[in-house]
């Protein structure tokens, strides 16, 4: 423990979070410390119940004392004066590396300062020192953590005030630590919009997940003195039950989630528990639990735990775990990265024309986009917030452009969600495989169709419409089948996101003009910016949890009108044609029956798609060039859009395509073999052929039919009442080797 307080404080400089950090870990230490102080009689349980309410105050407090030290005096706001000067203050090593311009004496000096400073409260820019200078601190996140920091204090506070509450009663129910998880989850990613909508994410996010790391600690401190063992593992216990009596086969994909996040840290803890059982080979600690099997070089714990990972199909886990990969990575490549080029490219490219025909081009621009599958409305929004109001400002006034700019974004998202519903969704709808694709007769869709086919506006209603993915959500109520005017009405209140976020976009392009010294037009703009992009957070992330939280409510508790609904028969006879071949193809991948190739192909495919995962995640800064919706191609990507990656960016780009080609390789080896074990299993034509070929039955036909892959039903046949013996004298003959097939048999 000393080790890690000292090594913190020792980085300090470099990882300023480490202190926040130490602080949410160390508090439960200090809590427990004052109980056994002050309140040695109560139980540990039941003083930890307590702290909730003085936790929770006490971070509201700090957030309000936050908010109030921000807005009464205007040099506490976020803006590019005070990012300028806590980057000097704390230290931050300028990048002339991308900025050689920007030295103090130009080029061939070797001063380290900038060659702009900041005089009386303002930046000043002397003769030859160019405005975008101020880029060399753009990877510096000290600054904005320490600005930042009471609030990451107060969080850490609320996480484990909203902790202490599952104490208050005796036993905790799984349920309730399930919502837990889900309201950490949602504040994270709030934040986490946050800061990447204010230019801040690079840094930020490695700080968030540290903090998160730390909060898990101090809450498991908590845990682990509030509860015994036996209760600990009776709780785990409940949990793990839950889990399988509720999603059954479903946890193969938390499986792969676990494995493509977790994959390096269960590394490291295989590696503690080598060493854990060597120490304990050695017995140089009397007081060291038992060695177990001596020739294990796992502890019993471990290996135990490694039993029962073995016990997974692990061909279909390690598959979806790189299905998750390939998610993160086209989310946070694709979406997050190019997608934000391409608009500003766009705004730049707007900048000169008028109002009328920036409309114009944005609304076409803006269809297009909302047709492409992974892109959200957020980054559409965003960007009618910075455009509309930089171009109609003189004539509209500030308030008035931002409000024409969310009345075009209202018009846009309906425009393009009639466009997803009728044109695309409708369409698919008479591909069964599409509709067996999504599900149509599973219970969560069963549950969506009931919701949605609500006349009028409901909660759960908006709340689907509003917080599912845009082009998804629309196609799929094309799918379904659903009345347009409904849907039309429900995606209305989307003006609750498209407000905030236009604003946002508004804000941005405020907090970027500059006077004729170089300095914020509006330095307010920057801070509020900041607040506006939490609600637009809280909206769509908000709207996502009610929506999830409905869907399970419908399914568990009206559970008869969800039966009621029937079946689509054209799919179901898909599924049970489809189900004997996937049996076959987890028959075949199974992983003891695998041969070395394809095992290595797939286990390449997961080693690099988790790799490329980790490089993009921790190392971001490295990959990409940092760049907004402000920013401009040419200043910022030198014109050239393959500038936006850098080495190691390439690097996790090329893991991430060997990744997909090699699980591609290896799924069509499965699907191979798994046809012909289907073949196989499937009763030979001439095995059938007893009799003439005018004497076949039924019977017959359908074997036939599963033999050469096809339904029976799709057969013209013919037969008389009299085969009705030949059927039961194959069945005599054919009852030990044919005895698991039977007439019903689909494949």
């Amino acid at each position: 423990v000393l080790g890690v307080v000292l090594l913190t404080l020792c980085i300090a400089d470099r990882f300023p979070y480490g202190m926040v950090c130490l602080f949410a870990m160390f508090q439960p230490l200090w809590l427990l410390a004052v109980k056994l102080i002050f309140y040695g009689e109560v139980d540990t349980r039941a003083y930890v119940s307590w702290l909730s309410g003085p936790l929770f105050l006490t971070s509201l407090c700090t957030g309000i004392a936050w908010m109030a030290w921000v807005f009464v005096n205007p040099e506490n706001q976020w803006n590019l004066l005070k990012r300028m000067e806590s980057a000097e203050q704390s230290g931050c090593v300028p990048n002339y590396e991308e900025y050689p311009d920007c030295r103090k004496g130009g080029v061939n000096s070797t001063q380290e300062q900038t060659c702009f400073f900041i005089e009386n409260g303002e930046l000043v820019f002397p003769e030859g020192c160019d405005q975008s200078c101020t880029g060399v601190y753009n990877d510096c996140t000290n600054g904005f953590i320490l600005w930042v920091g009471p609030v990451l204090v107060g969080m850490t506070m609320f996480f484990l005030s909203f902790f202490c509450t599952f104490l208050r009663t005796e036993g905790t129910k799984e349920k309730d630590i399930f919502n837990f998880g889900k309201v950490w989850l949602f504040i994270l990613f709030a934040i986490w919009v946050t800061t990447s909508l204010s230019g801040m994410a690079s840094g930020v996010t490695s700080a968030l997940a540290a903090l998160t790391l730390a909060s898990f600690v101090a809450s498991a401190v908590f845990i682990a003195v509030s509860f015994n063992r036996d209760e600990r593992t009776e709780n785990a216990a409940a949990v793990f039950k839950r889990l399988r009596d509720k999603y059954g086969e479903n946890l193969d994909i938390a499986r792969g989630l676990f494995v493509v996040t977790c994959a390096p840290i269960l590394l490291i803890y295989f590696c503690f528990s080598i060493t854990n059982q060597l120490i304990r080979k050695t017995r140089i600690f009397p007081c060291s639990e038992p060695v177990g099997d001596s020739n294990d070089i796992f502890t019993t714990r471990t290996r135990r735990q490694i039993e029962q990972m073995k016990t997974w199909d692990r061909v279909r886990v390690y598959t979806f775990a790189v299905y998750w990969g390939i998610f993160f990575m086209v989310m946070q490549v694709l979406v997050a990265k190019l997608t934000v080029v391409f608009l500003s490219w766009l705004i730049e490219q707007t900048s000169s024309f008028g109002l009328g025909a920036v409309t114009a081009i944005l609304v076409g621009v803006g269809v297009a986009m909302f047709l492409l599958p992974p892109v959200p409305g957020v980054p559409v929004y965003l960007t009618l917030g910075i455009v509309l109001p930089a171009q109609g400002h003189e004539t509209l006034g500030w308030v008035g452009s931002i409000g024409y700019s969310i009345a075009i974004g209202l018009v846009l998202k309906l425009f393009s969600s009639a466009l997803q519903q009728k044109m695309i969704g409708e369409n698919l709808s008479r591909y069964v495989r599409v509709r067996q694709f999504v599900g149509v007769n599973s219970t969560l869709m069963k549950a969506m169709r009931l919701v949605l086919s609500q006349d009028g506006l409901s909660v759960p209603k908006v709340a689907i419409l509003i917080g599912g993915p845009d082009w998804p959500t629309s196609v799929l109520c094309g799918i379904l089948r659903l009345s347009l005017p409904q849907i039309i009405l429900g995606t209305i209140p989307v003006v609750m996101l498209i407000f905030p976020t236009c604003l946002t976009g508004a804000l941005l392009y405020m907090a970027s003009l500059k006077d004729a010294s170089g300095n914020p037009e509006f330095s307010w703009a920057g801070t509020v910016s900041t607040i506006t992009a939490s609600v637009t957070a809280l909206v769509q992330f908000g709207s996502m949890i009610v929506a999830a939280y409905y869907l399970e409510q419908t399914a568990d508790k009206r559970v008869d009108d969800v039966a009621a609904i029937v079946d689509d028969a054209e799919v179901k006879k898909a599924d049970d044609e489809a189900a004997h071949l996937n049996k076959c193809y987890r028959e075949v991948t199974q992983w003891n029956k695998i041969p070395v190739l394809p095992k290595l192909f797939m286990r390449s495919s997961l080693a690099c798609i988790v790799i490329s995962c980790y490089i993009v995640q921790l190392f971001s800064s490295q990959c990409f060039t940092e760049h907004s919706l402000t920013d401009s191609i040419d200043d910022n990507l030198q014109g050239n859009v393959g500038n936006l990656f850098l080495p190691l960016g390439w690097i996790a780009t090329g893991l991430f395509s060997a990744s997909v080609l090699l699980l591609y390789v290896f799924t069509s080896w499965g699907k191979v073999k798994a046809k012909l074990k289907a073949k196989e299993a499937a009763p030979k034509p001439e095995i059938l052929a007893y009799g003439s070929s005018d004497d076949r039955t039924d019977f017959d036909l359908d074997l036939q039919a599963a033999a050469d892959g096809i339904h029976a039903d799709e057969l013209v046949a013919s037969s008389d009442d009299n085969n009705s013996d030949s059927v039961a004298s194959y069945h005599r003959r054919h009852s030990d080797s044919q005895g698991a097939h039977s007439t019903s048999t689909r494949f």
